[in-house]
């Protein structure tokens, strides 16, 4: 295909140059059309064989014998020439001596032969205008598919592969599961003691004393039951006084109950029930059913003749609020 437009471009060219020898050099009166003597318009198309959607550069080439008063005027160049889509036009471009070119890049979507129509272009001259038509331009449009083929089957879907999970993955998903049991087992143990120190300080210092004895009461074991006793007192003493009593030691407790004025006997009884629940805490032997449950009851006797101290001092600062 190739050599065939390469073929009719030299035949053209030669045709052309042969008519310019044999006729006069005489430029033609205003609105005639041209003829060969007087101006020549040839189309080369680079590459000369294409496949569908390729882009083709078209050079139009314009060769005149004929004085001009004013550049020719090429062809007003839309979206499409004929068969071809117009990607881009260059500027006609004067080569001298009469020859001037222009480049157009086209494109064509449809395979078969592709006709480009016969341009025309305009010379303006002493005598009047020309009009140059040059010869319509056929290309060979191949299609992208295989031979002998019009359209290509679509190949079938490859069948699903299962991949084996192997044994590190299995020990994976293994491990995960069981970090989720421990994690989960740990946060619902850390809600339950929140929401059991939740509902312990929402209740006064005295009914959550109250309700903790209670609990206590049904322990067997001695360690453990002056362990929460001991823990419990501390606990009391430190919302109802305010300080710091479950960190301190016992020598600590009565050092604040005395610079809070505490009343001597309850500072007593209060340190004497801390140290023997600290005793049997940490002698770890067996003790009298019936000496535990005296000591709980103590420890109760013992918050209440705190709270009736502490009720001047209550009621004393809510007069003040008051007024």
């Amino acid at each position: 295909m190739r050599h065939r437009a390469t073929a009719v471009l030299l035949v053209t060219l030669l045709g052309a140059a042969v008519s310019l020898d044999a006729q006069p050099l005489a430029p033609a009166g205003g609105g005639m059309t041209g003829e060969a003597t007087q101006a020549t318009l040839t189309t080369a198309l680079e590459p000369g064989e294409a496949s569908i959607g390729d882009r083709v550069t078209a050079t139009l080439t314009l060769v005149s014998l004929v004085e001009l008063t004013a550049p020719p005027r090429f062809p007003v160049w839309q979206e499409h020439w004929g068969d071809a889509e117009i990607l881009s036009a260059a500027e006609p471009v004067d080569l001298g001596r009469g020859v001037w070119t222009q480049q157009l890049t086209v494109a064509i979507f449809e395979t078969g032969l592709a006709t480009l129509p016969a341009p025309t272009i305009e010379l303006a001259t002493n005598d009047g205008t020309i009009t140059v038509t040059g010869d319509p331009t056929i290309l060979d449009i191949l299609s992208v598919l295989p031979e002998g083929e019009e359209e290509v089957s679509p190949q079938p879907p490859a069948p699903v592969r299962t991949m084996p999970a192997g044994t590190r993955f299995l020990w994976v998903v293994a491990v995960l599961v069981l970090g989720c049991l421990v994690l989960g087992f740990f946060l619902l143990r850390t809600a339950r003691r929140v929401q059991q120190a939740l509902a312990a300080m929402a209740l006064s210092p005295i009914d959550a004393l109250g309700e903790a004895i209670a609990k206590l009461r049904r322990e067997r074991d001695a360690e453990r039951l002056f362990t929460g006793l001991s823990l419990e007192l501390r606990r009391y003493l430190g919302r109802a006084v305010g300080f710091p009593a479950v960190e301190g030691t016992t020598t600590e407790i009565r050092r604040r109950l005395r610079d809070r004025d505490v009343p001597a006997d309850l500072v007593r009884g209060t340190l004497e029930l801390l140290s023997e629940a600290d005793q049997i805490k940490f002698a770890r032997g067996a003790v009298d059913p019936a000496r535990a449950t005296r000591r709980l009851e103590d420890a109760g006797t013992l918050a209440q003749e705190v709270e009736v101290w502490l009720r001047p001092a209550i009621e004393e600062t809510e007069a003040e609020a008051t007024t």
